[in-house]
């Protein structure tokens, strides 16, 4: 970067008889101070067609504007006083080393227009972009914008950013839509593109090999693709990434044994007490250690069946939550030794719905250890669901006795799936695309809480079917899709009635007969059971339905032909878009048919659940007809 100087002084006539310009001297305008140490001077003629300003050299660089480096001494620089022209002032003295300003040339205008740059600042050049998505996988070499060292081959990784394969209905890109993804680490490499042949462009996928000037960095490569492509400026790769599970670590005397008591019992002071997904037929263990007299008890399911010299407890938990320690009686189980304060408990409190965080929501820990700087959470927690309920601990008991912990028929699978802990509702179907047959299981979590394929959740349950079940029928485990119940409605009450607690009883029956709850997997719903929900209101007269259908969580994107989530905003788009189209007078569907599993359009599709939701904004519209 160069600040441009005039070089003078202005005068008529022609000036190569007079002393101020000659072959190895120019005087400039005015009085500038240029450090001699700044570098480079760059003297440029450009507004005539032979410029008058030559380098020494071949022919054909006669016309190249001079660069001189004043640390080398292409010029001298100096201050003084000049009179010409009828005129007096300062000025600025360039003495060139070579003669590169000829006498044939050095005419008024040549001089006026000469431009004279100084006091350069060097500017380090920007990188080239990378424009090229990151969709991962083993043919796709990731480029990283520096060194990375502490990366190494068979570790996890999240990838989160923006995606960049998502178009709207007129083909353009979506913007704005982010996303992330756990990834397996494959291929580490600390090089620079050199490394690569010039025949092997295409495993960057982008540029060449070479570049000068280029850095040792790293690039990477994934075991298998990303499930989504990501803008490149927006997306972060997270090395340092463990799995981490809801729950505190407690540490607690519960109190002394006495060995003249039987059954002694002993509460947790830290209610509720954590339980994680396991594959085991219940799907879920206790954290919960005791040590008497700093030697391990193990819990058992019951007393009955233990000897006198079996260290074991159960535990036994009240409708409050609260976890109680019971031990034997010397017979069944054994009797705590007399001690003072040599009961202790080991574990973890905090359970349920609470934990599924949103991605990016934690940002503390409650104690650092030596090194860490900080901590986020790139991927949204799944899989954490509540204590079940008197009503679905009652409804359940039934199944856990039908399978035995031996799954053979297929409706075997859907029970075994559907007394797992954290999941509310399963069912089960044989599957054959033709060639070969499974049993196909779709679940949904306890209150519709999200699962992922990749929660602990999910995969303890599928480890566990597949450990249960018939060793030579393969078993596919997809969670359900949701249809969102649309419905908007016009009500007549009688006189005597009033509209607000009419509109109140009818909206609080209708989101609970038509709740996550009480609606099943792949359960149509139909127009005249929503019509007579509202006809039981007292006060009601009739009611005339405008708008009745579903709106899917899920959309296929135009681009990738993959089903993904719609965004809050998409799908209060898409219920405001489905109530438009209902207002144009189009009569509603006898009934909104809900599938089960099978194939649409070649892809294998999970069974499906409607209900309404209260949590999204205008899917039930309420509104009087008055007289």
């Amino acid at each position: 970067m160069n600040d441009p100087l005039g070089v003078g002084p202005v005068g008529p006539g022609q000036i190569d008889d007079k002393p101020q310009h000659n072959e190895t001297a120019l005087y400039l305008d005015s009085e500038y101070k240029i450090q001699t140490s700044s570098g480079w001077i760059f003297i440029d003629n450009p507004g005539l067609p032979n410029p008058g300003l030559v380098n020494p050299g071949p022919a054909d660089e006669a016309e190249r504007p001079l660069l001189l480096d004043l640390t080398k001494g292409d010029a001298k620089v100096s201050q003084l006083s000049l009179a010409a022209y009828g005129i007096s002032g300062k000025s600025t003295l360039l003495e060139l080393k070579e003669k590169t300003w000829t006498n044939s040339t050095t005419t008024f205008t040549a001089v006026r227009k000469t431009v004279v740059y100084c006091e350069s600042e060097e500017l380090p050049l920007a990188e080239e972009p990378i424009e090229k998505s990151i969709c991962g996988g083993g043919d796709q070499l990731i480029e990283l914008d520096r060194l990375y060292t502490g990366l190494q081959a068979g570790r996890w990784l999240i990838v989160s950013g923006e995606r960049d394969d998502i178009q709207d209905q007129d083909g353009n890109k979506v913007r704005g839509i982010k996303s992330a993804e756990l990834a397996m680490l494959a291929v580490v490499i600390h090089n620079v593109r050199e490394f690569l042949l010039a025949d092997d462009r295409s495993y960057l996928g982008y540029g060449p090999p070479v570049l000068p000037g280029d850095r040792t960095h790293t690039f990477i490569t994934l075991a298998t693709p990303l499930a989504y492509c990501y803008r490149r400026d927006t997306i972060t790769i997270y090395g340092n990434v463990l799995k981490a599970t809801h729950g505190e670590t407690r540490k607690e005397t519960l109190g002394s044994g006495d060995a003249t008591q039987p059954f002694q019992a002993f509460p947790l002071k830290q209610p509720p007490l954590t339980f994680v997904a396991s594959p085991t037929p219940a799907g879920a263990e206790s954290t919960l250690k005791v040590y008497v007299n700093e030697v391990q008890w193990h819990e058992a399911d019951s007393l009955a069946g233990l000897s006198a010299a079996d260290r074991s407890f159960i535990t036994k938990i009240d409708d409050a939550g609260k976890t109680t320690v019971i031990f034997g009686n010397g017979r069944q189980g054994a009797r705590l030794p007399t001690g003072i304060e040599n009961i202790q408990a080991r574990y973890r409190n905090g359970i349920g719905k609470g934990g599924n965080v949103r991605a990016e929501q934690i940002s503390q820990l409650m104690s650092k250890p030596l090194g860490v700087k900080g901590v986020v959470n790139p991927l949204p927690a799944s899989g954490g669901a509540d204590r079940e309920s008197q009503d679905t601990a009652r409804k359940n008991a039934p199944l856990t006795v039908t399978a035995l912990d031996r799954l053979v028929s297929i409706s075997d699978y859907a029970d075994f799936a559907r007394t797992f802990a954290g999941i509310g509702k399963s069912v089960a179907t044989r599957i054959t695309d033709g060639k070969r047959e499974w049993v196909h299981v779709t679940i949904a979590g306890a209150d519709d809480i999200r699962i992922d394929q990749t929660s602990d959740l999910y995969r303890n349950l599928l480890q566990a079917l597949h450990d249960y079940g018939d060793l030579q029928l393969p078993v596919m485990l997809q969670v359900r899709e949701l249809l969102l119940l649309v419905i908007s409605a016009r009500v007549r009450i009688l006189p005597d009635y009033q509209w607000e607690p009419v509109v109140k009883a009818m909206r609080a029956k209708l989101l609970d007969t038509f709740s996550f709850e009480r609606r099943e997997l792949g359960q149509e719903v139909r127009l005249s059971e929503v019509i007579a929900v509202m006809q039981s209101i007292p006060g009601v007269v009739y009611v005339d339905v405008d708008a009745f259908g579903v709106v899917p969580e899920k959309k296929t994107d135009r681009d990738s032909k993959k089903r993904r989530l719609l965004t809050p905003k998409e799908i209060i788009d898409a219920v405001t878009d489905f109530m438009a189209q209902s207002a144009s007078g189009r009569q509603p569907p006898a009934r909104v048919r809900v599938g089960l599993a099978g194939f649409d359009a070649g892809a294998l599709r999970p069974a499906q659940v409607a209900y309404l939701a209260p949590t999204v904004d205008g899917t039930l519209a309420l509104n009087q007809i008055t007289p």
